[in-house]
Parts: C-alpha cells; sequence; structure tokens
C-alpha cells in the first residue's frame, strides 16, 4: 500500500495538497483521477511514500484517508521536466512535487487544459549556457541568425521573454519570412488563441519557432534544440509565491538535462552571469563585448538650487527644459523617468517626524491621487502589502496639520510638468494609469501616434519604448539610488544604458550627488570596467555569486515573533545566520529576519542547511538570493 500526495488541477480551487491511499503506486508528474466532493477531478502526483514509512504520521492524523481507485495507464509528465524539477530542488527548499507544480503551465493547473502528450528525446547540443552581451537590435540579427541555423538542422527553437508585454515587439522583430513557423503563447491571449497555438506546436511537419514566458516555457517537443532567455537580467523571472523559483535557473536546468543548447542575452548581462562566463563556467555567443556604443550621449546635470522654505527644490533644471522644449519644437518625443509611484514615497509631519506607515508591512505610505470625474481623491497606499487607505489631512502622533511629501513620485513630475510646459501633450504610465498591460500600451500608443508629445512613467513604461524617442532624462537620480537592493548599482547602470539603448540625441541625468565612477562608465558605455568594479565589491563583501543568501522572514507580534525565531534559531543551529528585525517593527506588529550567507563552493553545507529549512513551518517565507535583504 501507498499513500499518494496530489494537487487537485481545478479551476479557482483553494485546496493545496490531498492524499489518497493506494494499492498502486504512481511516478510523481503522473496525471491521475482522484474522488473530489463525489466527483472524479484531474490531480497530479507530488509525492508518493509506502504506508510503513508514514504510520507515526496516519497514527497521529484526525482524518482517515479515502482509497484512490485505479488508474489505467496514467499519463506522466516528460522526464525533462521532472529531472529539471529533481535538479532545482538541490537548489530550492522545495519539495520535487511543488517544484513540479509552479513548472506547469497556468493553463494545465487550473484544469482548463491536459498537458500535451510528447515522448521528448534527448538531444547532444552543447547545454553549457552563452552570454550574448550587446544592444537590442544587434541582439535579434544574433537571434536570427541562430534560429535559421537551427532551422536548418530541422530543429526548433524556444525564446523566452521575462512578461507578456515584451511578446509583442519581440514577434514584430523576428516574425518576418517565418509567419508560418511562429507559434506565440502568451498569458494575456484569449483561451482561443491559446488553443490556436498550442494546436499548430503539436504539429511537427515544419520546426518552429516558439516565443512565450516562462509561464508555458516547459511544454515539450520533440524537435527542440535551443533555448533563447531575451532579457535574462530581468527580475521578473523571480516568482512571487512558493517555492519563489528563479525561472533562469529552471530553463538552464531544463536544457542540461534535456541535451539543448541555452543563450542568455541582455544589454547588461547579471553579474553573476558574467563571473561564470569569465570562470569559463558559461561561454560567450559572438565577440566579447568590452564597451557598448550608442547614438545618444548621456549628459549628468548637477542641480545647484537652494531650497527655500515655500519651494523645496526645483525639479527640472535649466538644461532639463532647454533640451526638452527643443526636441518638442522639432516634433519630437520626449521620456522622463520617475523611480517612485504616486505623488510622493513618503508623508512626514514636520512638527514631530511621524512617518505615515503601513500597520501591515511597517513601510511607508505612498501618498498618491485618485481622479473620478472633476473630484480629486488622496490615498496612502503601500507598496509592500497593498493596504489603500484615505490619506490623513493630521498628523496621527501629535494633531499638527504641517505634512509635508518627502521625495519625487510620477505623480509630482507629472503635476510639475504641467505647470511648466501647459501647452505640451502629456502622458503618464504607472500603476495607477496603466494597471494591466493592455492599458499601458493603449497610453504608449496614444503618445507615438503624437508628433511630438512628453511621456513620464516609472519602470513600469520601460518595455512599451522600443519604438525610441528623440531625448530621455531621469529626474532624480537620487531617488532612483535610493532604492534598497544589493543589486542597486547593476540596476541603475541597465537603466542608463537602456535609456542609452532607445533614445536617438540626448539623455540627461539630473543629480545633485557628485559624479562617480559608475555614471562615468554609463556615459562612456564601459560595460568592462564596470563589471571590474561590481566583481571586486561583490567578492570583497561575500556577496552573489560568492555567496547564497537565503532569507527567512515572519511576522507578528513581538512575543510571538520572538517565540518564532527560537524556533529558526534551534532548526538551523548554524553560526553563518544573521537574525535582525525590522527597525520600523512595533511591538503589535514585528518583522524578523533570519539571513543566510552560504559559500557557493561548500555544497555539503548548502544541502544540509537546505534540508533543515525544509522543516520549518509554511508561514515562515523563504526566498534564495532576494532582491532585497533589508
Amino acid at each position: 500500500m501507498f499513500v499518494i500526495h496530489v494537487i487537485p488541477l481545478i479551476r479557482g480551487t483553494q485546496l493545496e495538497s490531498l492524499s489518497y491511499f493506494s494499492s498502486s503506486n504512481y511516478e510523481l508528474g503522473s496525471f491521475i483521477q482522484v474522488p473530489i466532493r463525489g466527483k472524479n477531478q484531474a490531480a497530479i502526483v507530488l509525492d508518493s511514500k509506502p504506508v510503513s514509512s508514514t504510520k507515526t504520521a496516519l497514527k497521529a492524523a484526525t482524518f482517515s484517508l479515502r482509497k484512490l481507485p485505479n488508474q489505467d495507464k496514467p499519463t506522466v509528465l516528460p522526464k525533462t521536466v521532472r529531472d529539471t524539477a529533481a535538479r532545482l530542488v538541490l537548489l530550492y527548499p522545495a519539495t520535487v512535487g511543488s517544484i513540479i507544480y509552479t513548472l506547469l503551465p497556468p493553463d494545465v493547473r487550473k484544469g482548463a487544459r491536459s498537458y500535451p502528450v510528447v515522448n521528448p528525446i534527448l538531444h547532444t547540443e552543447d547545454s553549457t549556457p552563452q552570454i550574448l552581451t550587446g544592444r537590442f537590435d544587434e541582439r535579434i540579427l544574433a537571434y536570427k541568425s541562430h534560429i535559421r541555423s537551427t532551422f536548418a538542422h530541422r530543429g526548433s527553437v524556444l525564446l523566452v521573454v521575462p512578461t507578456a508585454v515584451e511578446i509583442d515587439y519581440i514577434v514584430e522583430e523576428l516574425r518576418q519570412g517565418i509567419e508560418e513557423r511562429l507559434v506565440v503563447i502568451s498569458p494575456s491571449h484569449t483561451k482561443r488563441q491559446r488553443d490556436d497555438a498550442f494546436a499548430k506546436l503539436e504539429d511537427e511537419t515544419l520546426a518552429k519557432l516558439i516565443i512565450t514566458t516562462p509561464a508555458y516555457a516547459y511544454v515539450e517537443r520533440i524537435d527542440l534544440l535551443s533555448i533563447i532567455v531575451e532579457q535574462s537580467a530581468s527580475p521578473h523571472y523571480k516568482t512571487r509565491q512558493r517555492p519563489y523559483l528563479d525561472h533562469r535557473d529552471a530553463l538552464i536546468a531544463y536544457a542540461a538535462v534535456s541535451g539543448r543548447s541555452i543563450i542568455l542575452g541582455d544589454t547588461v548581462p547579471r553579474t553573476e552571469d558574467e563571473v561564470h562566463r569569465r570562470s569559463e563556467r558559461y561561454t560567450t555567443l559572438g565577440e566579447e563585448v568590452k564597451r557598448l556604443a550608442f547614438t545618444a550621449p548621456l549628459t549628468i546635470v548637477k542641480q545647484k538650487d537652494k531650497p527655500k522654505p515655500d519651494c523645496p527644490f526645483q525639479l527640472f533644471s535649466p538644461e532639463l527644459l532647454r533640451s526638452a522644449t527643443r526636441t518638442l519644437e522639432a516634433r519630437g518625443h520626449v521620456f522622463l523617468y520617475a523611480a517612485r509611484r504616486g505623488l510622493a514615497p513618503v508623508v512626514a509631519c514636520i512638527d514631530c517626524g511621524h512617518i505615515f506607515r503601513c500597520p501591515d508591512s511597517n513601510t511607508p505610505y505612498s501618498l498618491i491621487r485618485t481622479r473620478t470625474g472633476d473630484k480629486e481623491e488622496r490615498w496612502f497606499v503601500s507598496n509592500t502589502s497593498g493596504t489603500k487607505v484615505r490619506a490623513a489631512d493630521v498628523c496621527s502622533e501629535c494633531g499638527s496639520w504641517r505634512l509635508r511629501e518627502r521625495g519625487v513620485g510620477v505623480q509630482h513630475v507629472y503635476d510639475e510638468w504641467q505647470e511648466k510646459m501647459p501647452d505640451s501633450d502629456a502622458f503618464i504610465i504607472d500603476h495607477l494609469t496603466a494597471p494591466t498591460g493592455k492599458r499601458a500600451k493603449k497610453i504608449a500608443d496614444d503618445f507615438f501616434a503624437k508628433k511630438s508629445g512628453v511621456l513620464i512613467g516609472t519602470q513600469i513604461a520601460l518595455p512599451f519604448l522600443s519604438r525610441g524617442v528623440e531625448m530621455s532624462a531621469v529626474v532624480s537620480l537620487d531617488a532612483t539610488r535610493s532604492i534598497p537592493t544589493w543589486r542597486a548599482d547593476e540596476s541603475l547602470f541597465r537603466l542608463l544604458l537602456r535609456l542609452r539603448e532607445f533614445t536617438a540625441k540626448e539623455v540627461l541625468i539630473q543629480t545633485r550627488s557628485e559624479t562617480d565612477a559608475l555614471l562615468t562608465y554609463a556615459t562612456r558605455g564601459a560595460l568592462e570596467r564596470f563589471y571590474d568594479d561590481e566583481i571586486s565589491l561583490r567578492r570583497m563583501l561575500h556577496y552573489p555569486p560568492y555567496a547564497t543568501f537565503i532569507l527567512l522572514s515572519w511576522s507578528g507580534v513581538e512575543a510571538a515573533a520572538n517565540e518564532v525565531g527560537k524556533l529558526v534559531k534551534n532548526s538551523l543551529k548554524s553560526g553563518e545566520s544573521q537574525f535582525y528585525t525590522n527597525p520600523n517593527s512595533t511591538p503589535q506588529k514585528t518583522l524578523a529576519h533570519a539571513l543566510l550567507r552560504l559559500k557557493t563552493d561548500d555544497k555539503a553545507t548548502y544541502q544540509t542547511l537546505l534540508e533543515r529549512i525544509k522543516t520549518l513551518p509554511p508561514y515562515i517565507k523563504i526566498e534564495v538570493n532576494p532582491e532585497r535583504i533589508v
């Protein structure tokens, strides 16, 4: 007898996993039918154990297990996908079953589609990751050459982009001449569109170029020879739910177990990938790139105006206004980048210094503005928890009405631009004006449809600017650099080069700080010099890839959080762990962390700690190399 653990594949289900008795054993990844509330429902096997090994747990259980009906030759997930999960379980504190479930296409997880039946063969391509560094147009040329070469060998190519937003633009660049071979699977497509795409995917008469996101990247095809990971440095490759999987790790493992080649392409690849390339763990596709050339020069504007009581500082420098005016008069388009959403990222009381914070996450509220017709409302919104409450008129601590907005938000940039340049057409893309990719695309299309205009946006606006603008600017470099992540320098350098990439004439950077080496490298496109400094710093600080971060987080009232902290300490039994609480925690809401910094070459210690971490309760959040550790 066996105990079979499954996850139901039912649309909208709240069930996590179920257990059944079975006289037959089933492989992990088997698609079977299980009885649920009087009906047989599709499910996938996550684990199977002999009854003898689970006797203690069964005796302690407060419920009885139902018997699983015998299954007649159930379909099994391809071995390549199962082997990928087996490799990933050595990197993440998760079970093989939970990783398999994460790799399934969303339609399959929801029970809306059966996993395509295919018997993949193992290929013999070199699966060593290849790094492709270059501008977007240069990468497109390299991809076209690679796709033609793979087609000539009667092989298909899988091209993965981080989000559905990028699909339309990459399709437009690559579709010419291969329309009959193109398969596009996007989460933003309708069910009928995805049905048509899966039907084309099952047609094996011609080799295909399959363009999709990580959500649909693990659908097998016999003739698939190569995988391309476009914008490989994008943070969107990391999932936001357990087991917080990094799809770049998954796709590299997927290529290795199936004998396929894999290319990681970006303008500025991750520093970890560059370290692996220099150590020859990864190879270089094409020539080694030491410097990137762009048509648009990057100019640093040092703002020296002094704040006044009624005006803290001038948001737009005379240089920026002159450059933008010239561009608009010449029928050009301007993009202004703001790092923070809303009117301001922080609201504080001048009299007592109180900062308005979210009670759930203890993070400062952002102040945002919404309009319903002619009515304007202001709200406090937490970027972490999503909490939204009406903005206060007075300080909750001292009752003062002297509240001051701190920092530069995208709505504030928009307001001041409208005041300075009321005759120009201005558009804004942020989380409020563009809650969906479809809405953001509509705003971008309206912007480019104008003969001239200004687009003001946060990070989410960048994917919609591939058509290019004549002039762009970072309104406040200091606000951009204030985001607390250990990747801050790498992210900023990538942002600056990306602005230069889609700008035709000029990029301006406004700052109130002195110019440092990073800005100098961005001005010159000095990629190799930037990596030299970044790698040296990471080696000294023991940051990835020279160490692996494992961050454990939990929250609750102070006493409960302290008890959980003791449990974590006893479970880890490691001197490598660092315990700390969020500095904004209160006795009513304490956010605590334990950070493990493990040497990457000590595999034995890493595996030992992974096994201990797996025993921790599920209310403890566990992330491997998260973007933020504070």
